[in-house]
């Protein structure tokens, strides 16, 4: 895992994790791994109320996304899912923890930036009647959101 102003990324361990990830939003959702280098690459992308059962490890981040427009989503109040590690006092077999991928309370200035987006071709931007910081929050917004939208 990185610290504080590095990139976040997967880290070596031997340490497991079990989870279960639950899509509890009306979106298609791509669960997607932060590997060694801090890329990120796609694991699966699952449809509304499906889920996914994942073995990962300790310090192995996961970011969830809308499959469809990009838009960041949440787990646990989180925008990024830490597995914490199995503990054979448990039990075995080891019991799933359950993730809840949800819809995060987007900022203002975010929602209407997604809405706009679905309303209007990027190319088109610099011709609506918008103040110019707008236009440039909305495209530095599709740059962005192409950008984080790139998996593997």
């Amino acid at each position: 895992m990185a610290n504080a102003g590095q990139r976040l990324r997967s880290g070596a361990s031997q340490v497991y994790s079990f989870v279960r990830f639950v899509n509890l939003t009306v979106r298609r959702v791509d669960i997607v791994w932060l590997n060694y280098e801090g890329a990120r690459v796609r694991y699966k992308t699952l449809q509304p109320d499906q889920f996914v059962d994942v073995n990962t490890f300790v310090g192995h981040p996961w970011i969830f996304r809308d499959a469809d427009t990009g838009d960041r989503l949440m787990v646990q109040l989180r925008e990024v899912f830490e597995p914490i590690g199995y503990n054979i006092n448990e039990g075995w077999p080891p019991q799933r923890r359950i993730v809840k991928i949800t819809i995060p309370v987007y900022t203002l200035q975010e929602r209407c930036l997604q809405v706009l987006r679905e309303c209007v071709r990027p190319d088109m931007i610099h011709k609506l009647e918008l103040p110019v910081t707008l236009q440039q929050d909305m495209l530095e917004y599709i740059a962005n959101r192409n950008r984080l939208t790139h998996t593997r």
